[in-house]
C-alpha cells in the first residue's frame, strides 16, 4: 500500500520495535494543543466541518474512516479509504495540514466485527483493517474502536474472539506505528472492561475513556438509583467510576472522548454547560498517570449551535488545563 510522507518516520520506528507511545506524544502531557474534536456538523460535509474546527483554533482532529465526505442526515461525514482516488487522498491530506495531531474513530455502523457468523465477522474485520491503514496514511497516532455487543452469544462465549481479534489488530497497529484504543461502554463494568484490556495484553492496544459511557456500569448502578442521578451523591459516584478505570489501567489509558452529561437523565455528548463531569478532578488524575494522549470533544446538538458549543468547551478545557488543582 502507499503511505503518505507523514508516515515514513513512524513506520521506521514501528519496524524497529522501539517505543510503545508514538514519537509525537512523548513528553507532551496536558498541552492545550491536544484538545480536539470530530468534525460532525449535521448537514455539513467533511471539509466544511474541518474548516470550522480549524477556524476555532483546534490543533487536533478526529476523523471517521467510514461513510462519505458528503453531508448525510444522522451520520458523521467521513471517507472510505479503499474507494478514494489519489486526488481525493491528496485533498484530505492537504486539509489536515493545519492540524498538529490526528486520531480516528474506526467504523461501528454496519461493521459486525464480533459476529459469531464467519462471513459477517470476516467482513467486519476487513473493514477495520482498511480503516487502520487509512488511520496510518493520514497521520493518526491512535485509532479508537468500540467493543460490539453480540445479540447471539454471551460476553463470556465471545471473550476468546474479542481477545484474539484485538491482539491481531494490535499487531497491525504496531506495524503501522499507531495505537488501538478500546472505548469504554461495553463490557458494562469496570471489572470486566479492565479485565479485557489486561487479557488483550498488547503493547499497542490501550483504552479510551469516554466520559459519558459509564452510565450502565454495574459498579455505578449498584450505587445510584435512577431518581438519584442528578443529586450531588449521584454525580460524584459517576465521576468516581470514571476515575476508578483510570486508576486500574494507568498508562493503558491512551485516548479520551470528552463532553458533558445532563444530570437527571445521564444523557451524554452535551456541551460543557452542566458541570457534571468533574474536569479539574479528571485532569488531576490524568496528570497523575502522566497521560500522553488526546482530548477529543464529542458534542452534539443543533448545527446552528455547535460552533458556539465547541468554542465554549475549548475555552473551558483550556482554562482547566492551565489552572490545575
Amino acid at each position: 500500500m502507499k503511505f503518505s510522507r507523514r508516515q515514513f518516520a513512524r513506520m521506521a520506528l514501528a519496524g524497529s520495535g522501539i517505543a510503545a507511545i508514538p514519537c509525537k506524544a512523548a513528553g507532551r502531557g496536558l498541552d492545550p494543543a491536544i484538545i480536539g474534536a470530530n468534525p460532525y456538523y449535521p448537514g455539513y460535509d467533511l471539509y466544511r466541518s474541518m474548516g470550522i474546527l480549524h477556524g476555532l483554533g483546534f490543533q487536533t482532529i478526529e476523523l471517521h474512516p467510514m461513510g462519505s465526505p458528503e453531508a448525510r442526515p444522522g451520520m458523521p461525514p467521513g471517507f472510505e479509504f479503499d474507494r478514494m482516488s489519489e486526488s481525493e487522498k491528496q485533498r484530505l491530506e492537504d486539509a489536515l495540514q493545519p492540524f498538529r495531531f490526528v486520531s480516528t474513530h474506526l467504523p461501528w455502523v454496519d461493521t459486525p466485527y464480533f459476529s459469531p457468523f464467519a462471513p459477517s465477522h470476516e467482513y467486519g474485520v476487513k473493514r477495520i483493517d482498511t480503516a487502520l491503514q487509512a488511520s496510518a496514511f493520514f497521520g493518526a497516532e491512535v485509532a479508537n474502536i468500540h467493543v460490539q455487543r453480540s445479540a447471539h452469544i454471551s460476553l463470556e462465549d465471545a471473550w476468546p474472539m474479542l481477545v484474539r481479534t484485538f491482539r491481531r489488530w494490535g499487531d497491525t497497529a504496531a506495524e503501522l506505528g499507531l495505537r488501538l484504543a478500546v472505548e469504554t461502554g461495553y463490557p458494562e463494568s469496570v471489572r470486566e472492561f479492565v479485565k479485557l484490556i489486561r487479557d488483550i495484553d498488547h503493547e499497542h492496544v490501550g483504552a479510551t475513556i469516554d466520559v459519558g459511557h459509564q452510565k450502565n456500569f454495574a459498579e455505578l448502578t449498584a450505587r445510584v438509583k435512577p431518581e438519584e442521578r442528578g443529586t450531588p451523591e449521584g454525580i460524584r459516584a459517576y465521576n468516581d467510576v470514571t476515575l476508578q478505570i483510570i486508576d486500574e489501567l494507568g498508562a493503558k489509558i491512551v485516548h479520551m472522548h470528552v463532553h458533558d452529561i445532563e444530570p437527571n437523565t445521564w444523557a451524554e455528548h452535551k456541551p460543557l454547560v452542566h458541570g457534571f463531569v468533574d474536569y479539574p478532578r479528571l485532569l488531576a488524575k490524568l496528570r497523575e498517570i502522566d497521560y500522553q494522549g488526546l482530548l477529543i470533544f464529542e458534542i452534539g446538538g443543533p448545527v446552528e449551535e455547535l460552533t458556539g458549543f465547541f468554542r465554549d468547551a475549548k475555552a473551558k478545557l483550556e482554562e482547566y488545563i492551565g489552572n490545575p488543582v
